[in-house]
């Protein structure tokens, strides 16, 4: 058994003696002992505080001081019932009056002697270096001319011409301190092995972790190197909100590499700390470039509040309320029009779910191009293998029949619904088929949300005209009050095509031209006069197109309109537009939304 290292710190030579005799006689400790009362013994513990010692073994107050000060655990040696005993029957020799003073550990064994053998004995309990000079004063005062105490009272009852009697500790009390060192030592040693090996499995974990304190101070990395830079900037930037929700998890890439970073709170002892849990996966390809991207709570809630959407409060339903729609466990699918704000409800509704401290995943299957597909069906990184996450869906329309029958098998297979909140958005338009978006409500039990066209309650347009030119006055430094009737009710006549998005664009429009307090009719009679303008006629009827875009813009939605409309056959929609195939692929692949025909 290897010796535990005691430093023996005795408040007079008499107990550091009989430290040393018996320690002689034992092989399980290796003791070196000073001699040091009070504040010159908080100097020797301080000074070999870092020399490898298991146990500090004192007495009394000097124990207390060491105990308050330094980290190396301190056993006292007791004075036991024996000790203070012996002290007493020496006294009752004499013929002074005497006292028994010290501090509790010698004071409580003393009235329990008091109590049992009906000794009446004054005891006097004193607790540092002042009180007991006080006590003494007083009880010399009282008559009387001599005190059992320990080193520190006797000292000082020299001052006040007081014989005393130390009240000294017996060999028995050394040997239980020598004990107890032990015992102490080993359940030490015990855990700091346990520490030992459980660190060294945390520090070969596959991935890191750090820990970070109540005051988001980073104390702990499990790692063999910190974190890239901006990773930790991506970590410290969500640690207030993991303190104040208990739980955050995000998604970041950099480098190559996909970071999984949860974040838990962990109260310990009463002591809070922040464990951030990073796992990395390398990708095989550019998420965000193939269509599949992420964003968290605070991002969807920013994007939505700052949107006319959040403006003007556009996005009510009249069957069941917003709040209704994320509580529920459910997969949603969204329908509207163009414009109508699909994709900000869908935000909107992660942000208000049970799985808002996980990200939402987006994927655009209109951007997903072969290797997109291929990661989402395929990679185990895929979205669809995980899970308590928000995965959105849209522009389904855009996948080829069989690659719709082959994600909708998948997330029915796998449950992926119900190990998830899906949200699906679709577009209602003439020209575009229902078929996906009736298959997917009947096999997935979603609820739908559907948001009317803007025509359909053009009543609303003079209030959200007025909460949007509010936030326009700010952004263009404008000060107009409102608009003509005549120029309001043109406004209202208006079959918005577009929707919201339209309204929004013309109101910016609008308020960017005004040099007067009200928007006039002329002024909206020409806008949208132009807007009247924005429709191609195609040779199997009208189809709708913004205009104000820039041409790659205008050229990206003519394509996808096709698409849609004839199926995502390529030929077809190539002969349509009176271009070869090579030519539709290169301008689909340019404006990244390459598609494979199955």
């Amino acid at each position: 058994m290897q010796k535990v290292k005691i430093l023996g710190i005795a408040p007079y030579d008499g107990i550091k003696s009989l430290m040393l005799q018996i320690a002689e006689k034992r092989n399980d400790v290796e003791l070196t002992a000073f001699t040091g009362n009070l504040d010159d013994g908080l100097a020797i513990a301080a000074k070999y505080e870092n020399s490898g010692y298991d146990v500090i073994i004192s007495r009394g107050g000097t124990a207390d001081l060491i105990r308050e000060h330094c980290k190396i655990p301190v056993i006292d040696i007791t004075l036991s019932i024996y000790d203070i005993f012996r002290s007493i029957k020496l006294a009752e020799n004499s013929t002074n009056k005497y006292v028994i003073i010290g501090f509790p550990a010698i004071t409580k064994n003393a009235h329990f002697i008091c109590d049992i053998l009906h000794y009446n004995i004054k005891i006097c309990t004193i607790h540092n270096e002042t009180e007991a000079s006080n006590a003494l004063k007083g009880l010399r005062e009282e008559g009387y001319d001599m005190v059992l105490c320990d080193m520190i009272t006797s000292s000082l009852a020299q001052k006040y011409g007081m014989n005393s009697i130390l009240i000294t500790s017996g060999s028995e009390s050394i040997e239980a301190a020598f004990d107890l060192s032990i015992q102490m030592s080993v359940s030490i040693n015990k855990i700091r092995n346990d520490v030992t090996f459980f660190q060294m499995i945390l520090e070969n974990h596959p991935h890191p972790y750090l820990v970070f304190n109540d005051n988001l101070q980073q104390i702990y990395y499990s790692g063999f190197s910190s974190e890239p830079q901006p990773v930790m900037d991506e970590i410290r930037k969500h640690l207030p909100l993991v303190k104040s929700e208990g739980y955050q998890k995000s998604y970041f890439e950099h480098g190559g590499l996909l970071y999984v970073l949860i974040g838990k709170e962990h109260t310990e002892n009463g002591q809070s700390y922040i464990i951030y849990y990073i796992n990395q996966r390398k990708l095989p390809l550019a998420l965000t470039k193939n269509g599949i991207y992420h964003i968290s709570k605070e991002d969807a809630y920013d994007k939505f509040f700052n949107s006319f959407y959040g403006i003007t409060h556009s996005t009510q339903n009249d069957f069941m309320s917003i709040e209704q729609y994320a509580e529920s466990d459910y997969p949603v699918m969204i329908l509207g029009e163009h414009g109508t704000g699909k994709e900000q409800l869908a935000r909107l509704l992660y942000a208000n779910s049970k799985y808002q401290n996980n990200p939402m995943i987006i994927i655009d299957c209109a951007r997903l191009g072969t290797r997109g597909w291929e990661f989402i069906t395929g990679d185990n990184n895929s979205p669809l293998s995980d899970t308590k996450t928000t995965i959105y869906i849209k522009n389904i329309n855009s996948l080829s029949n069989d690659r719709f029958m082959e994600l909708l098998s998948i997330i029915k297979d796998l449950n992926v619904h119900r190990k998830n909140r899906i949200l699906f958005t679709n577009t209602l338009d003439k020209d575009v088929s229902l078929h996906y978006s009736e298959k997917i409500i009947n096999t997935l039990s979603c609820l739908t949300l559907t948001i009317p066209p803007l025509r359909e309650h053009k009543d609303d347009i003079p209030n959200l005209a007025s909460l949007y030119i509010s936030v326009l006055n700010m952004r263009f430094a404008k000060e107009i009050v409102g608009f003509e009737p005549a120029a309001l009710k043109l406004m209202q006549d208006y079959n918005w095509p577009f929707n919201f998005d339209q309204f929004k664009r013309i109101l910016s429009q609008l308020v960017n031209a005004t040099t007067t307090s009200y928007i006039s009719a002329d002024m909206v009679s020409a806008i949208l006069g132009k807007e009247l303008s924005d429709t191609i006629q195609m040779d199997n009827g009208k189809i709708y197109v913004n205009l104000n875009q820039t041409l790659e813009e205008i050229n990206l939605e003519i394509i996808k309109i096709l698409l849609n409309q004839e199926s995502n056959n390529q030929s077809k929609v190539a002969k349509i537009l009176g271009i070869g195939r090579s030519t539709l692929w290169r301008m689909m692949q340019k404006m990244d939304m390459v598609k494979t025909e199955e």
